[in-house]
């Protein structure tokens, strides 16, 4: 992108680079801006571009930009086209709320994400001064971001190991085999399939349990008082409970709109789904 004095290009704007740092209560994206201004003729007008800003914007997965906010350089840019070039480097910050910050995280879908910058300012000339702008564009592949919500320190993660029954029996086999095309899918941000393969992989343990003793005595099984339910029973319970929130994964709702899944819920489908078939070996 360059920016223009009328017809006169002074500076070209290129961003190279994205970071995060978390500040208190609040988080900022840091766009790292090359800046080359650009060499003017013998005798020219003396010309200029300052009070430079941005706004910046997101495209999200259906093709429209969304507006995250302004940003500010570091420190003030006066681009002066003068009879040689020059180079400069500037930090572009945007601040953002958790909020925002969760909203990109769980709209960054497979691909990453897409920023448009659209960096503007005054240009002024000996006959006027008039606005100068341009849109660059910046994309934030899965590593990257990756990286960057690592700097933020923006979410505590929780790891639990659960200790699927992979040799344990063949039965559990095909449910397995579902939980790791899952945990592939939650990792390229493809959050309704994750929802989908834990209900394929519930589906597929449920046939493998539903004829056992003890599960068909349990189902069958009437207690009067929710409290006096075995231990099996609960977590047949939650089972069900979960292939029920599962459902739409593969249906539409009451409006005949399909359902969207965020990462939260996929992270918290998968976790269970896991825990499930791993403590079905002892139903």
């Amino acid at each position: 992108m360059s920016l223009n004095v009328h017809s006169h290009v002074v500076a070209e704007l290129q961003i190279v680079g994205l970071s995060g740092e978390r500040g208190f209560g609040i988080n900022s994206l840091k766009f790292s801006v090359n800046i080359n201004v650009v060499n003017g003729a013998e005798g020219e007008p003396t010309m200029y571009i300052d009070s430079l800003r941005a706004s910046i914007a997101v495209r999200v997965s259906s093709g429209a930009t969304r507006y995250l906010g302004a940003a500010e350089f570091e420190f003030p840019l006066v681009l002066h086209r003068l009879p040689h070039a020059s180079r400069t480097t500037s930090l572009l910050r945007l601040d953002l709320s958790e909020s925002q910050l969760l909203a990109l995280d769980e709209n960054r879908g497979s691909g990453g994400l897409m920023f448009e910058v659209k960096i503007s300012g005054l240009a002024h000339s000996p006959r006027d001064t008039h606005v100068a702008q341009d849109t660059v564009s910046y994309a934030a592949n899965l590593a990257q971001w990756a990286e960057l919500m690592s700097q933020l320190e923006f979410s505590d993660a929780f790891a639990v190991g659960v200790e699927l029954p992979v040799t344990a029996s063949h039965y559990f086999a095909s449910s397995v085999s579902f939980l790791r095309v899952a945990r592939r899918q939650l990792a390229a941000g493809e959050y309704d399939s994750v929802v989908s393969a834990c209900r394929q992989a519930l589906d597929s343990l449920n046939a493998m349990v539903e004829d056992r003793e003890a599960v068909v005595a349990s189902r069958s099984t009437k207690v009067t008082r929710p409290r006096d339910k075995s231990k099996l029973q609960r977590a047949l319970d939650i089972f069900d409970s979960v292939r029920h929130y599962t459902n739409l994964a593969h249906h539409v709702d009451e409006q005949g709109r399909p359902e969207i899944y965020s990462r939260r819920d996929a992270a918290m489908i998968l976790t269970t789904a896991c825990s499930l078939v791993a403590s079905a070996t002892e139903w």
